[in-house]
């Protein structure tokens, strides 16, 4: 079993992200606005040829090639024409620049990307329609980022759809909320028997890991309709069952749906258009939905008293009501 990746959280101030960005790229930016991230620190910028998106996490030398990795795959994406931001390449010419200040072994990673002017899925107001067009955006990435390089190392964190049984348990015995703890034990219920049954028969690829509704930005085309402008945030990239693209795509769509039903159909349709499931992909791909649903509030639940709280309740809103409707209907 692979060790998981060190989960660190970064917090910098705008003031010292700002020299950093400066030592690490040569930009001279201003008006740095936080964004908001699990791990990370995250900010839009303002520069002189235009806003940038500026992403810095802790990086070592453990961490380093995970990481250099990780920005290869999106930046070959973008090449490819998928909606995924163009990177701006670091002084010395790379994808990421590194920063040390008075250690060699340890400093900060800065990721800088071009601003694409959408907003998250999270704050528009969604339609099943919508789902369709996750759903075919997903299965095209997942064509080209299927055929990607492995990661450098076995990869696996709290939000793989292949453990989330095991990450549900451990998170669990954090909690002390009664209906999240209720929750996790019906969906390790779930898991055990939609889940489980098949899992030795899902595919496995490199999968994206986290299409869920802050990752996919979306802006109106000419007719009205939404459509998926951005894909972001490769940092849960890592081989899984491929099914956990659109199964958690659909499971965050839900979440702002009246109909959850409808979007997680929506999403597979189109899903299966240009990648059709397989017998054990449809049998588990509702479940892997539902079970998603509720790591997500069980492990924001486990995490909402410490350093990032605030987030840990915006990211988790809407996920008890949603998993109770989908569950339901399995």
């Amino acid at each position: 079993m692979p060790t998981p990746i060190p989960q660190q959280t970064l917090t910098v101030p705008a003031e010292t992200a700002a020299a950093t960005l400066h030592r690490t790229h040569g930009i001279s930016a201003t008006a740095f606005t936080p964004l908001g991230s699990e791990l990370a620190s995250t900010f839009r910028a303002e520069t002189g040829s235009g806003r940038i998106a500026v992403k810095m996490q802790r990086t070592d030398r453990g961490v380093a090639p995970i990481q250099d990795w990780r920005a290869g795959v999106a930046e070959r994406l973008s090449e490819l024409g998928h909606p995924v931001p163009e990177t701006v390449r670091a002084r010395d010419g790379g994808l990421i620049g590194r920063d040390h200040p008075g250690d060699a072994d340890h400093g900060v990673a800065v990721l800088v990307t071009r601003w694409i002017d959408a907003s998250p899925c999270s704050r528009t107001t969604p339609d099943a329609a919508l789902g369709a067009e996750i759903g075919r955006a997903a299965a095209r990435l997942q064509r080209d980022l299927g055929a990607m390089d492995a990661p450098p190392e076995p990869i696996e964190h709290d939000w793989a759809a292949h453990s989330a049984a095991a990450a549900l348990e451990r998170h669990l015995a954090l909690v002390d909320d009664p209906r999240v703890r209720d929750t996790g034990a019906a969906a390790l219920a779930l898991h055990s028997e939609r889940i489980a049954p098949v899992a030795a028969g899902l595919p496995r690829t490199l999968v994206h890991q986290d299409l869920h509704d802050d990752n996919l930005l979306v802006a109106r085309a000419a007719d009205g309709t939404l459509r998926v402008a951005a894909i972001i945030d490769f940092d849960d990239m890592l081989v899984g069952w491929r099914v956990a693209e659109p199964a958690i795509a659909a499971a965050y769509l839900a979440r702002r749906l009246a109909d959850p039903l409808a979007g997680l159909s929506s999403v597979a349709e189109a899903w299966e258009a240009e990648i059709p499931f397989t017998d054990a992909e449809r049998t588990a791909y509702a479940a892997i939905a539902a079970v998603r649903l509720a790591l997500n509030a069980v492990v924001w639940g486990s995490r909402s008293s410490g350093e990032r709280g605030s987030y840990a309740i915006a990211r988790s809103g809407g996920s008890l009501d949603a998993f109770d409707r989908v569950a339901a209907s399995i």
